[in-house]
């Protein structure tokens, strides 16, 4: 006797699947839409990039610098870190000396890395004991400065086609209020500032460098009697790096490719072949989870998403998709009479291939959905 699933049976059925549909449906769309994004905590500062409308007081004391970026390796994207070596030279006239002498400082001690990691693991060594005096009146140093720098944003959305920038950020010390934007200015010199042959890092080709100013904004006035939130001048070289496409996608997505076409072929197996036709997704499914933990292994922990966690979210939906049809499949041969059983493969032959097209369809739209309109 065959067995016939009731009215309500099929109507809760349907029911599910609809909800299901929905229930996926809202989670895109509040992923998408930014619902479920990590807001950024309200620090209160601001970086402003100088322009050419930028307005500066006629007072300001401008020192000009420049930078030659001669070394750079530990790159650690676990810490956001780098290490690096350069060449910092400065040159100001006689009002800028007058506010290092109000202090009794010198350069090196006024002109500093911002974003240093280990303060007491840096080396800021001038090369001369005073600065020099040029034929124009104004004063030049040359300082060597080494040591580990963090990188405060790298963006893996696109993992593992990332472009990741280190800044090296220099600016005025916030110790004192002498050197803040009203009365110093620091301005890049754009024209000799460069890298050495040594700023490649493994794993990564170089993109480009580029030397910017910036108006540092602080939410606070260091207790300063009388003094509102400070602002500080910056300079800033960004370094920018990519990975290969070709290495990224042999690496990573090839074996990825491989596992899910044969996932995708394994409806192409007769439905009477339901013992191995459930065999795969289950495998499958358990060599998905082993290539994503080898891979999230060598990425720090991420408030987000990546590309490539989203084509595995994909594909993990895929096979259990594959998997639920195979069953489904199985259980209605399991209650087919012998005498209907042709037809039934037949039926369900054409149900599989029609799914195996929509996984198809779901997977080369979502991840173009995915590179394009990433996950926030």
């Amino acid at each position: 006797m065959c067995y016939k699933p009731t009215v309500a049976r099929i109507s809760l059925k349907r029911l599910s699947i609809v909800l299901g549909i929905l229930g996926f449906a809202a989670a895109v769309w509040a992923n998408r839409t930014g619902q479920f994004s990590v807001k950024p905590f309200p620090h209160g500062g601001e970086a402003l990039a100088v322009t050419s409308a930028t307005q500066w007081p006629p007072t300001v004391a401008p020192v000009k610098m420049g930078m030659f970026l001669e070394n750079v390796y530990d790159f650690n994207i676990s810490t956001q870190s780098i290490a690096a070596e350069l060449v910092v030279w400065l040159s100001w006239r006689e009002d800028f000396q007058k506010l290092l002498d109000a202090d009794g400082l010198s350069i090196e001690q006024v002109v500093m890395p911002i974003n240093r990691v280990n303060s007491w693991d840096s080396v800021a060594r001038p090369f001369y004991a005073k600065p020099l005096r040029r034929s124009d009146g104004s004063y030049y140093q040359l300082v060597r400065f080494g040591g580990r720098f963090y990188a405060d944003v790298i963006d893996l959305h696109r993992y593992p086609f990332e472009r990741v920038s280190f800044p090296l950020i220099f600016g005025f010390t916030s110790m004192s209020d002498l050197f803040t934007a009203d009365k110093a200015r620091l301005v890049p010199d754009t024209s000799n500032s460069g890298v050495g042959a040594y700023i490649d890092i493994i794993g990564f080709a170089t993109d480009g460098v580029s030397l910017t100013e910036f108006i540092q904004k602080t939410p606070t006035n260091y207790g300063f009697a009388e003094q509102k939130p400070l602002s500080f001048s910056q300079v800033r070289m960004t370094v920018d790096y990519t990975k290969s496409g070709i290495a990224a996608f042999q690496q990573l997505i090839l074996p990825l490719v491989i596992v899910m076409l044969i996932v995708l072929v394994a409806p192409n197996l007769a439905a009477s072949l339901w013992d191995v036709r459930i065999a795969i997704p289950s495998t499958a499914l358990l060599t998905l989870v082993f290539m994503q933990q080898g891979y999230r292994q060598t990425l720090p922990l991420l408030p987000y998403v990546t590309f490539l966690d989203q084509v595995y979210a994909q594909c993990y939906l895929v096979t259990f998709g594959l998997f639920c049809l195979f069953v489904h499949t199985s259980n209605k041969l399991d209650t087919t009479a012998e005498d209907e059983r042709p037809a039934q493969i037949a039926k369900l032959n054409k149900l599989d291939t029609r799914m195996q097209m929509g996984f198809i369809l779901f997977l080369v739209v979502g991840v173009t959905l995915n590179w394009f309109v990433p996950l926030k």
